[in-house]
């Protein structure tokens, strides 16, 4: 199983609805319940139409 880009030591638990990559639990947002496929934070945000604050793209190495 593949391991979460923003937190390695945890396992992938799904893959983002957009961008295909994996993300641990903590890392996926399920916009729309957990019967639909989740987005990552990054990709929720641009489906949101907002984008990250720059202190948190530093923070956690993600842009949108």
């Amino acid at each position: 199983m593949n391991r979460c880009p923003t937190h390695p030591h945890d396992r992938a638990r799904d893959v983002c609805r957009t961008c295909g990559r994996p993300f641990c639990e903590s890392c996926l947002v399920y916009s729309y319940g957990r019967g639909k496929a989740p987005y990552c934070v990054e990709c929720a945000l641009v489906a949101a139409g907002t984008t990250p604050d720059p202190a948190w793209v530093a923070e956690y190495g993600v842009s949108a």
